[in-house]
């Protein structure tokens, strides 16, 4: 069991890093554009080979969830165009925090659109996780030079990505989450050459360094955390991975402030531990079952 909280650890610091590349690269002048584009094309490589020489798929089972792992898809990418927008007028630990809003909002989802049960400990997810936002926000202090732009972009990250697990609730108790990144990916790739056509990338000059920040954001922010939060959820379960997997938000602001020199309020800080507790709260008591514990941020 030891073993498979390592795998969620490692994983959760390759989810962790994410923001700190994605700052890392707009400081090396890349657009979002770019971000995407060398994201998803480079994971989308990797995970089909890892579907032709590891991964055997059951095409029967697959039957009539194409379009659902388009929608799927498409929010992943909305998630991370808002995701990657917002680190772009915020700091990275703060987009990082304000993205982990999303379970309250799945419950919010959940209980008025879809009318499950709301209970006491949802209740008090809802609460903690809005005065975290709020403190986060800091929304009280008018001398903190804060860009509302990114916080729309952050908490739209948030929605998106609620969104995203709640269709994916649907498709995990019919499909193997690796097979689901899969197709995500090479939709979101799909989505990025649409939106975003790939001359910009074929004419810019890019320098080592930030084809080495595209790389990282796709190979040790995507492909590697995604294949050690499944070798985690075999050992451990989905339950005890998501509780594990809280941590991200906190290594986030470590990374930040070590590499990018970024600081936090202390009631910034403390925003952030009220919406950690919200989502233990959520999960700490979820059935073992197959959950829609998806491997994408």
């Amino acid at each position: 069991m030891l073993n498979g909280y390592y795998f969620i650890i490692l994983s959760t610091i390759g989810y962790a890093t994410l923001p700190i590349l994605i700052k890392i690269g707009y400081q090396l002048n890349m657009t979002i554009d770019i971000l995407l584009t060398l994201r998803f094309f480079i994971a989308s490589i990797i995970l089909i080979a890892i579907r032709f020489f590891i991964v055997r798929n059951n095409y029967a089972s697959m039957k009539g969830q194409f379009t659902r792992l388009i929608v799927q898809g498409l929010l992943f990418f909305g998630c991370a165009y808002c995701y990657t927008s917002a680190i772009k007028y915020l700091a990275a630990s703060m987009a990082s925090i304000m993205l982990y809003a999303y379970p309250t909002i799945v419950v919010i989802i959940t209980t008025f659109f879809l009318k499950e049960k709301i209970d006491l400990r949802k209740i008090t997810a809802l609460v903690l996780s809005f005065i975290g936002c709020l403190m986060v926000v800091n929304i009280v202090n008018d001398q903190l030079q804060l860009s509302w732009q990114g916080v729309m972009y952050g908490l739209g990250a948030a929605l998106v990505y609620a969104l995203y697990i709640i269709n994916g609730q649907y498709l995990t108790s019919r499909l193997e989450p690796i097979t689901i990144s899969i197709y995500v990916m090479v939709v979101c790739s799909i989505a990025t050459a649409l939106v975003y056509p790939p001359m910009g990338l074929i004419t810019s000059s890019l320098d080592l360094s930030a084809w080495l920040v595209g790389l990282g954001t796709a190979v040790l922010c995507s492909v590697i955390p995604a294949v050690f939060y499944l070798r985690g959820i075999a050992i451990l379960g989905a339950s005890k991975s998501a509780i594990v997997s809280t941590i991200e938000p906190a290594i986030t602001i470590m990374l930040a402030f070590l590499i990018l020199g970024e600081r936090l309020t202390v009631l910034q800080l403390f925003g952030a531990f009220f919406i950690i507790s919200g989502v233990i709260i959520l999960q700490a008591r979820k059935p073992p079952a197959k959950q829609a514990i998806l491997t994408n941020r």
